[in-house]
């Protein structure tokens, strides 16, 4: 079992056990400190009694090589809006919306007839098609006959396209090493017929403690992609999923450009009650909040009723207020109505790492959680302050002047926030 799937695993108990309501999470219970492969104990021993200010811990990266088809700043807007290629039309949906999109997806299996009449519809608007490939319903899942067939028939098309193959959901019939090299497989499978393809990895949230054994690998991936659904209950209130987030951006927001489908329900079966006005407010926030994650590159809304087994409603066209609020909450400069053509794209950007681990102040001296350097900042240096250590309230710290000795690591804080970058 490699490291990085139990760094995830500690990473997502750490999460769970510290969420409480919908407060932000910063910092979290220890993940083990893993060196040379030997797990590295930390006594909780309570802090001194000094001046401590925690602040929020962020890396800069310059020159960081974007993914393919990843925008330097912002991320994508997508809408999901059928489950039928015959039915619905996106020019009209967008005109009742007011609000254009990048991307578009559909939902297949391996095996069933390729949709290029929805594909072309998407050409035809300016949009990228974003397919979620599911196994066969029947024969062999990972049959790769099969998948080059699709392969070609994606390749006609020199216009950039997503696709998700296989996500990691309940009830898969998948083993995690047949499962990685189908995965791995179909890299080369595209390359060779479909070298327009963006190829996406992902699961939705109630498989995300057993999903991250399926990680195919970061050469192996452009994108991550997580689907999480927000329910309503009887009464109209709604579960955090920011949990469920912060997880999936922490152990990701390295490997690939992320990725991220949600939908909010106004509606609850049990009580037969509709919640419009909540599940308008409740759309707005999470757009909102997702603003604050800058390597989630692309956000996808699920808008569809009736999701069999659920007793929910997502279509965000199913009332004013709803449709209204989706409006006004990717109003911003912050998402992106198209994919800039391939010429316009950057090669490298500066990116900020967020870290789940707090960096601290005490009596005005600055230091940097050795996980956080270890796990987010993947520094090169860590062998050179082993030894340097300074325990602090059961948490593991280097001294940021001793950072800056080994490496020439510099960095600033901004008060009022509460952040520290390090860079």
């Amino acid at each position: 079992m490699s490291k990085f799937f139990l760094f995830l695993v500690a990473l997502f108990i750490g999460l769970a056990l510290t969420a409480c309501g919908e407060r932000r999470s910063t910092a979290y219970d220890p993940v083990p400190l893993v060196v040379h492969g030997e797990v590295v104990a930390v006594d909780a021993t309570a802090a001194r009694q000094d001046e401590i200010v925690m602040f929020n811990l962020q890396i800069e990266i310059e020159n960081h090589a974007l993914g393919r088809y990843e925008p330097a700043e912002g991320s994508f807007l997508g809408m999901y809006i059928e489950r039928d290629a015959a039915t619905g039309s996106i020019r009209s949906f967008e005109a009742d919306m007011g609000v254009n999109h990048a991307i578009f997806v559909y939902t297949m299996a391996l095996g069933d007839d390729y949709p290029i009449r929805w594909v072309l519809e998407n050409i035809a608007g300016v949009k990228a098609p974003f397919i979620v490939l599911m196994p066969p319903d029947e024969g062999d899942v990972f049959d790769t006959d099969l998948l080059a067939d699709f392969a070609r028939e994606t390749g006609r098309f020199n216009v950039p396209m997503f696709v998700h193959l296989y996500p990691v959901v309940e009830g898969h019939r998948f083993v995690p090493t047949e499962y990685i090299a189908f995965f791995r497989e179909a890299r080369e499978v595209f390359a060779r017929y479909a070298p327009n393809v963006a190829l996406v990895w992902g699961f939705d949230a109630q498989s995300m403690m057993f999903s991250t054994q399926f990680y195919p690998g970061r050469d192996a991936v452009d994108w991550v992609h997580l689907i999480i659904y927000n329910d309503v209950d009887t009464s109209g209130e709604f579960k955090d999923l920011f949990t469920y987030v912060d997880f999936f951006y922490f152990a990701f927001q390295q490997e690939a450009p992320l990725v991220v489908s949600t939908a909010v329900s106004h509606y609850a079966l049990e009580s037969n009650r509709y919640f419009t006005h909540e599940a308008a407010a409740r759309i707005e926030y999470i757009y909102g909040r997702l603003q604050e994650y800058p390597r989630i590159r692309a956000i996808l809304y699920r808008s569809y009723n009736d999701l069999p087994g659920r007793g929910q409603k997502f279509a965000v066209n199913s009332a004013r207020d709803i449709s209204e609020a989706y409006a006004r909450a990717v109003g911003t400069s912050h998402f992106l109505s198209r994919l800039a053509g391939n010429a316009d794209l950057p090669e490298t950007a500066t990116i900020r790492i967020h870290s789940p681990f707090r960096a601290i102040m005490r009596n005005s001296y600055f230091y940097i959680p050795v996980r956080g350097l270890m796990y987010d900042a993947r520094f090169a240096y860590i062998e050179e302050l082993m030894g340097r250590e300074v325990e602090i309230g059961g948490e593991l710290f280097f001294t940021i002047a001793d950072v800056n000795r080994v490496s020439g690591a510099d960095f600033f804080v901004d008060m009022q926030q509460g952040l520290l970058v390090l860079r």
